[in-house]
């Protein structure tokens, strides 16, 4: 079994990836006729949901940095002696 920690990485980083990736679609189709005030509303929602998908990538990284420590002594540059 994987730790759970693990699974809601995964699961955390696919579900950023997708929202960014809609927030892109939807722009698209709103730019398409952007004279009306349907296209705003598309507009105004991409931003939220690209806001949306990019916090919650900066929350699994971060959860990811905090839950990988370094073995005790450890340098992460360093000389070999």
């Amino acid at each position: 079994m994987k730790n759970p920690l693990a699974i809601f990485r995964e699961a955390g980083s696919f579900i950023a990836g997708l929202l960014i990736g809609l927030s892109i679609v939807v722009f698209v189709f709103a730019m398409v006729d952007p004279g009306d005030r349907q296209a705003f509303w598309g507009i105004f929602g991409t931003f939220i949901i690209l806001a949306a998908g990019l916090t919650l990538q900066v929350v699994v990284t971060a959860q990811c940095r905090r839950t990988t420590a370094p073995e005790l002594g450890a340098l992460p540059i360093g000389f070999i002696e």
